[in-house]
């Protein structure tokens, strides 16, 4: 079966959304990433700000057990925790887009929303460490130490947010059905496999 969804979640550093731009255009599919935080913000109606640092973990553990007493006394979605209300919001967000057609989605939890869809290919793009640090220096105008700082930075709240509110484990090769290695591929490499493979299963 051909994979009409590609999700990709990636390492800060490792040249996932550029993978993802590529393999979007080799397989014809939509491309969403920034596009899909003005839609979920707009689905939600909630600042596109707030939306897109949702995204990089921008809320604690403590809004997820206030979410959770809410919920026990009957509150509305309403009255949730920004940082639910916007997972909510771009749950139902990409399940919407997927819906309009085959797509490659960067982030957002998407390999979690869309894990019943059957042509679904989740991908995890990592990258070894120097690499990283280079590409975030480069693309980010850094020194070595804020493009470490930041590497770390990001990582932390990518993963906080999607295991707080998935119950899974970011990066773990078992939520995803291929992982690989930017630096080790190359990025248009790394594009050409998993376009590769969306066509092939």
């Amino acid at each position: 079966m051909v994979k009409r969804f590609v999700t990709i979640s990636r390492q800060y550093g490792s040249g996932g959304r550029e993978i993802g731009e590529l393999v979007a255009a080799k397989l014809g599919y939509a491309y969403y990433d920034r596009e899909l935080i003005k839609r979920a913000a707009e689905a939600g109606a909630l600042d596109e700000e707030l939306v897109k640092e949702s995204g990089e973990g921008l809320f604690n553990k403590f809004t997820t057990l206030l979410s959770y007493a809410n919920a026990a006394v009957g509150k509305d979605e309403d009255t949730l925790p920004i940082g639910d209300r916007l997972f909510l919001a771009e749950s139902r967000t990409i399940k919407m887009i997927a819906d309009e057609g085959p797509c490659v989605i960067i982030g957002h939890s998407a390999d979690y929303f869309l894990a019943e869809y059957p042509d679904l290919l989740n991908v995890y793009v990592h990258s070894d460490w120097d690499s990283r640090v280079a590409r975030v220096m480069r693309r980010n105008n850094l020194s070595e130490h804020d493009a470490i700082t930041r590497i770390k930075r990001i990582d932390r709240k990518r993963s906080t947010f999607y295991e707080q509110h998935t119950d899974q484990k970011w990066g773990m090769a078992s939520n995803y059905h291929l992982s690989i290695s930017s630096s080790y591929f190359g990025i248009e490499s790394a594009a050409e496999q998993i376009a590769r493979i969306a066509q092939a299963l």
